[in-house]
């Protein structure tokens, strides 16, 4: 029996082999190289900065310093062969690394997974540290954040909480303040495996360029410096608090993590209540992880960011629909993120919850959504975040339009499960990027990326793309 998402899908190709020949003989061509030109004319007009700009902005509580390698050349030198894919929800010992890279090579899509035997973690370290070709960055959602804010925007204030070691604290921008109770001697290295598109790892070649990241983090894991987190925001006063690092909370016992999930709940409930709070969530494994997660700190924030696997992981795990949701030519389909975004807002932002608006971002496409009156500019944030996505992966500012694709459908649908929303087709135009639409009270802001054909930076893309959606935001106070 056909599943009724795979039902539209159809109905949605046989629109879009309709509508081809219109759209060819329009102004905005089928995706040739015109169409990327228009987009990012069509983006320059669109992205305007908000009518109040923010100037302080404070960052935690992860960071680290990111040590940069070939995944397969590494798995060599481990001696680790290819052999059987499996997705462990923590690694324990050279083969899980070697299973879970697999599992995710095969996919071309980002993972990342606790290490949890520090021993053998280190051994892998040594090991990377002796490849030919590695390279040190400065690493964590929150650092990467702050990074990405202060290269913006170079006049905002920036304070960053969290353990800072030496390399990070080199790395980072002059304007990122960090108070000197937070260093430490030395930093918590992860190691980012990357991969290219079309490279081989047994009888599998990678569909995507991406990365598998895996660490054996203990400050961060334990989310170092949130009491004095708390005491500097108070003191800092900034207009926007952007907090990451919950998905390493996966490795602990889930007696410990509801205890500092309890902890971080209460210390989010001291600080001031007219300045909205950014979450930005993480490849994550654990069910019950990602459950307490939504429980204690959802009700308690205003804005979160994620990326498909997340969304669609959270789906599963807390009931939502669309839970068997795969990306088809590169990304999922869009009806169904906006039917799972949906539920969200449903489930999580009523009564006292203050959440209010979600960053959705994808290889292919972006999509913001606020409740009414909560937020502004949301057109201008969705694509500048999509434009700073091709940015970055590209590493060419301006992007060079012969340089990446649309890879968006032609025709797509609004819903899957809501039925007028179902019959309301978008057709693509380049000339007008973004697509805007209401639903139960949400409003939903949709751009397409274009995508670096070769790319040539694979980490931290969704920590910039939600660094920048937030800058173009403006949070309207209660």
């Amino acid at each position: 029996m056909i599943s009724k998402s795979l039902f539209i899908g159809l109905i949605l190709i046989a629109l879009a082999y309709f509508y081809d020949r219109q759209i060819s003989n329009s102004n905005t061509s089928s995706y040739s190289t015109t169409s990327e030109e228009t987009t990012l004319k069509a983006w320059e007009d669109t992205i305007v900065k908000p009518s109040l700009q923010i100037t302080k902005v404070a960052i935690g509580l992860n960071v680290n310093a990111d040590l940069i390698v070939s995944g397969t050349a590494l798995l060599k030198a481990l001696d680790i062969e290819p052999k059987d894919k499996q997705d462990h929800a923590t690694l324990h010992s050279l083969n899980h690394l070697g299973e879970t890279f697999g599992f995710f090579f095969s996919q071309g899509s980002g993972g990342e997974r606790y290490f949890s035997n520090g021993e053998v973690y280190q051994q892998i370290i040594d090991v990377a540290n002796k490849l030919p070709k590695k390279q040190y960055s400065l690493g964590g959602n929150a650092g990467l954040m702050a990074q990405k804010i202060a290269n913006t925007m170079p006049d905002v204030q920036i304070q960053f909480v969290g353990p800072v070691g030496p390399i990070a604290e080199n790395m980072f921008a002059d304007s990122i303040q960090v108070p000197n109770g937070v260093k430490v001697q030395d930093d918590e290295v992860h190691l980012i495996m990357e991969y290219a598109r079309g490279e081989k790892w047994g009888d599998d070649v990678a569909p995507l360029a991406t990365r598998f990241i895996t660490s054996n983090d203990i400050a961060n894991a334990n989310l170092i410096g949130i009491n004095m987190f708390v005491k500097s925001v108070k003191e800092f006063q900034p207009q926007l608090i952007v907090l990451s690092g919950l998905h390493l909370l996966d490795g602990h016992s889930q007696e410990k993590r509801v205890k500092l999930l309890t902890s971080m709940r209460n210390e989010i409930t001291k600080m001031p209540k007219n300045v909205p709070i950014h979450l930005e969530l993480a490849s994550m494994a654990n069910a019950d992880c990602l459950a307490e997660i939504a429980k204690q700190i959802f009700p308690v924030i205003h804005s979160i960011g994620l990326n498909e696997q997340e969304l669609v992981f959270f789906s599963n795990v807390n009931g939502g629909p669309h839970q068997d949701l795969q990306p088809v030519k590169g990304y999922p389909e869009i009806a169904a993120v906006s039917d799972i975004i949906s539920w969200l807002f449903n489930k999580y932002a009523t009564g006292s919850s203050t959440l209010s608006r979600v960053h959705f971002h994808s290889l292919t496409y972006h999509l913001i959504a606020t409740k009414k009156s909560a937020w502004e500019n949301s057109q201008s944030a969705v694509a500048a975040g999509a434009r700073v996505a091709g940015e970055q992966a590209c590493m060419r500012k301006p992007i060079d339009p012969s340089q990446v694709d649309l890879h968006i459908p032609k025709a797509f649908s609004l819903s899957v499960d809501d039925i007028p929303l179902r019959k309301n087709i978008v057709i693509y135009d380049p000339a007008k990027p973004v697509s805007i639409w209401d639903r139960d009270g949400v409003d939903f802001a949709f751009s397409p990326v274009l995508v670096c054909r070769k790319p040539g930076n694979t980490v931290g893309l969704g920590d910039a793309i939600s660094a920048t959606g937030l800058l173009y935001s403006m949070y309207k106070k209660e």
